[in-house]
């Protein structure tokens, strides 16, 4: 994917596993804009449109994605996300472990594997499939989101702000990874860093009201008033 679409098609991303699908879709008409060919993002658009009920729209864009063309494992993966967005954990993990078995080497896949799993309640697989991506690949930011954010939920916070540190310095776009470090920071009394870390946060989503809060607690411990 051409550089210039990645900050829309992450933020995209970001949306859609924040549940604000109407931001989801303008950021990804924006990615769709400037890389009117990537069969990625069609995906995700395909998705998008049928989580907000629009199956009309969809089906058009499902046939664009055809004449673009995708292999059989983006094929699967489509599904996958699909099966995700439906909060079906099961299926997502049947998928994404088809994929893997026609391709074991892209880590992005292992991640999202590990995602799933999560959601199916499977921590200690999940944790597994989270390490095997960071292995193929240990600046992927989505390997190191993955493990950072897992490792977070069991409560080791040091591991886990370096993974989601490595995550940020990949993809400095990457909301999710860039407000869960931020959360770390702050916990860890790096004040300043966490900060920059939630404006800029607010600066792709400025009525999030968790974020406003965060920093609205920080300066104020900067100020030695709270």
């Amino acid at each position: 994917m051409p550089k210039p679409s990645i900050e829309f098609y992450n933020a995209a991303i970001d949306a859609v596993q924040a549940g604000k699908l109407p931001e989801a879709l303008a950021a990804v008409e924006n990615s769709l804009t400037e890389d009117p060919r990537d069969g990625e993002t069609w995906q995700l658009y395909v998705l998008i449109l049928n989580s907000l009920g629009r199956t009309e729209d969809a089906r058009k864009a499902t046939e664009k994605l055809q004449d673009i063309g995708l292999n059989e494992i983006d094929e699967i993966l489509l599904k996958a996300s699909e099966a995700s967005t439906n909060l079906d954990a099961r299926a997502a993990i049947e998928h994404y472990r088809s994929a893997i078995e026609l391709d074991a080497s892209r880590p992005e896949i292992h991640a999202s594997l590990a995602l799933a799993l999560l959601q199916a309640g499977q921590a200690d697989a999940a944790l597994s499939s989270a390490r095997t991506a960071v292995s193929l690949d240990p600046a992927n930011a989505s390997a190191n989101y993955a493990l950072g954010h897992l490792l977070r939920l069991e409560g080791k916070d040091q591991p886990a702000l370096e993974a989601l540190s490595k995550a940020v310095a990949s993809d400095p776009y990457f909301m999710l990874a860039l407000y869960e470090e931020g959360m770390l920071l702050a916990s860890s009394g790096k004040l300043h860093r966490a900060l920059g870390n939630f404006e800029k946060f607010l600066e792709n989503h400025p009525d999030d009201e968790s974020a406003q809060q965060a920093v609205k607690n920080i300066r104020q411990r900067l100020e030695g008033t709270f």
